[in-house]
């Protein structure tokens, strides 16, 4: 059953849109159901309907819901991220700019490194090539390209802005063309490249671009809020004939400004097309007290598009938002494991909680508590797997078993071959990129034998295909020997454990990346080699999604990771000034951003929602333990709904409310601890 406002949105048939759909209003039902009344009552085909997520488990999750509702005698439409859709259309027509089919993904690691050595020549100075390679993503996240004359202009005016002078300015340049060149003779590619290599075939083929245009008909943007500036300009160039495209989103949820995107493209988005604007401002997971206290805490930024979120759960007398003050960091993950431990012994499922924090370094602490009190836990870890080396050399096999001229991939596998090296590589790569691994005949005896080794096992990945990528790496002696050496180091380390306990957590975060790669490969078209592979890789742009919990779980992830998701409670850790708002050098650098955040974590809270601060905790500035006040926007939030303040700290008055569900002896024992303190 629909509400009204979601019915106006149902119902919107063709014209630009912008629908403000507030947290928990039921915008992703809303999409679904206005995705299959076309399909179904509108005559669009499917094949001429685009819809846009933000994530792969955001998209599977709207494919799903399509794909159990339709007629089978109806096609789905095309539903996949911003860099999925740019991947396809690579791989289809990307040959019309020297992107070969099998052009292979760079993890965020490699692709530094490879910019890094481009500008070492004219710019030594390691500060100063950082800067650059800032700039870089600034320029590739505006969707400016160094190869188009038309966005030159552009492009120095953001360097003007920096005060880069002429001649760096030139010297800068004249290396992001070669950088752009030499993937382009590698067949690899950037995240950046996935938006921006779209955008550059689309405007150097006209006919193509016509051609995408008159085919499509409808086109959702799911997250719209999330988008940066090279993502709204590919999506101008894909606008049908009939200017149907329906941006979906909150710009009270923009969390990414960090990473360049621009919550402002709904506002021009609006403006520039004189979008139909609908509201969905009815919250349908939280309880009023959780609601309204987010409300009027985001409020307080100014050049919002105006919403008014109410509840539509009306629990009079219900519970009220809970503030815990703590000693210190240490008593307060105590305290919050021990409120959890009460509320799983009354009957509360471990996967119904969770405890958001800021900074990651927090997790620390609360693992450590959940260790010693025996409780089911897990880290969301989501594709920050790709910070773990075993992780790329993994997708480093994968990336040249699909494309044998990935320099890169070849780069980073060398690890695996004794004797081989940074010169060793260079040796291959003289006869030049198409297949180094062909030209052991280059090197030493030795090293030679091995690269053979190696040539023949990713030649035997490349048969297998991408499904048998983990297998390969556990039996491959090269990779296994390679994985057991990195165990050992680890294992002399920590001073204690057997092998297997050191290999454990490389295993499962290989098979984490497996598991995301098969749902990859399950939700796609069957396909070649050459896209099999590219698919599956595309794992690596899948900033937030996270590989299936086999038991309930008490989840502890950050507040960028938990969006999107929802718990029945849950405990945000640190709401501390220096940590929400996160401050640098005592400075807060974007308070709006940082508010957005924390109406972003309070409401993931269906039922139970209580924020905890402590006296005195290092916030990671390198300053070590220091005293901390209580977050500004505990103001904020109280201004439109009392919270109930509980003090934990030695020597307070015990305020021991008995859990609705929990046994009598829970608090009772409890309250002894307590009173046993003082």
């Amino acid at each position: 059953m629909l509400d009204n406002d979601q019915a106006r949105v149902v119902a919107h048939d063709d014209g630009p849109a912008a629908v403000l759909a507030g947290a928990g209003s039921g915008k992703t039902r809303c999409t679904t159901e206005r995705a299959l009344r076309r399909l179904t009552e509108g005559g669009v085909p499917g094949d001429a309907m685009l819809l846009l997520t933000f994530t792969n488990k955001a998209a599977g999750e709207m494919r799903e819901r399509l794909r159990s509702r339709l007629p089978a005698a109806l096609s789905l439409p095309w539903i996949g991220t911003f860099h999925a859709f740019g991947s396809q259309l690579l791989r289809r027509h990307g040959r019309a700019i020297d992107v070969p089919a099998n052009a292979t993904l760079m993890d965020p690691d490699d692709g530094r490194r490879m910019l890094d050595a481009l500008l070492a020549g004219p710019f030594p100075d390691r500060e100063r090539r950082q800067q650059m390679m800032d700039l870089q993503d600034l320029v590739s996240a505006r969707g400016l390209d160094v190869t188009e004359p038309d966005d030159l202009l552009a492009i120095k005016s953001v360097l003007d802005d920096q005060r880069i002078g002429p001649r760096a300015a030139a010297r800068f340049l004249e290396r992001l063309r070669r950088y752009d060149r030499e993937k382009r003779r590698a067949g690899i590619l950037d995240f950046g490249d996935l938006i921006l290599l779209p955008a550059r075939l689309l405007r150097r083929d006209a006919d193509l671009a016509a051609r995408l245009r008159g085919g499509l008909r409808d086109v959702t943007v799911d997250e719209a809020q999330d988008t940066d500036g090279a993502q709204f300009r590919l999506l101008r160039l894909l606008v049908p004939e009939s200017r149907t495209v329906l941006l979906v989103g909150d710009d009270d949820q923009a969390i990414y400004e960090w990473r360049h995107a621009r919550p402002e493209n709904m506002r021009e988005f609006i403006d520039t097309y004189e979008a139909q604007v609908y509201r969905l401002e009815r919250n349908y997971r939280s309880t009023p007290a959780i609601v309204t206290g987010a409300a009027t805490l985001v409020r307080n930024n100014a050049d919002r598009l105006e919403k008014n979120p109410y509840a539509v759960r009306s629990e009079p007398g219900g519970e009220a938002v809970r503030f815990c003050i703590h000693a210190d960091v240490d008593a307060m993950a105590d305290h919050v494991v021990e409120e959890i431990g009460a509320r799983l012994k009354a009957g509360v499922s471990a996967d119904g909680v969770a405890v958001l924090y800021r900074k990651n370094r927090l997790a620390r602490v609360l693992e450590s508590a959940f260790l010693r009190a025996g409780l089911p836990y897990r880290v969301k870890a989501g594709m920050d797997l790709l910070s773990f080396a075993d992780v790329r050399m993994m997708l480093a096999a994968g990336r040249l078993a699909a494309n044998p001229a990935d320099v890169r991939a070849l780069s980073r596998l060398a690890d695996l071959v004794p004797g081989l090296g940074a010169r060793g590589v260079g040796r291959l790569l003289e006869a030049g990129p198409d297949d180094p691994l062909r030209q052991a005949g280059r090197l030493g005896s030795q090293a030679a034998r091995h690269v053979e080794q190696l040539a023949a096992a990713v030649a035997g990945l490349r048969r297998a295909g991408p499904r048998g990528l983990r297998q390969w790496c556990e039996t491959t002696p090269l990779f296994a020997d390679w994985l057991r050496q990195r165990a050992r180091r680890g294992q002399r380390a920590a001073g204690d454990g057997s092998l297997d306990d050191a290999l454990s957590p490389m295993r499962g975060r290989m098979q984490a990346i497996q598991r995301a790669m098969d749902r990859r490969l399950e939700g796609a078209a069957a396909g070649d080699s050459a896209t099999r592979w590219s698919t599956a890789l595309e794992v690596m742009t899948a900033a937030n999604d996270d590989p299936d919990v086999e038991q309930p779980q008490v989840t502890l992830c950050s507040i960028h990771a938990s969006k999107g998701l929802e718990w029945p409670e849950v405990h945000l850790f640190g709401f501390s000034e220096g940590l929400m708002p996160m401050a640098r050098d005592g400075l807060v650098e974007n308070l709006p951003e940082e508010r957005r955040l924390a109406y972003v974590a309070i409401t993931r809270a269906q039922n139970r929602l209580t924020l905890h601060h402590a006296d005195r905790l290092d916030i990671g500035v390198g300053q070590g333990v220091q005293a901390a006040d209580v977050s500004r926007f505990l103001a904020e939030i109280t201004a439109g709904q009392p919270v109930q303040e509980v003090d934990c700290r030695p020597g307070a008055l015990p305020v021991i409310a008995a859990e609705p569900d929990a046994a009598p002896t829970d608090w009772l024992a409890r309250m002894r601890r307590e009173l046993g303190r003082h």
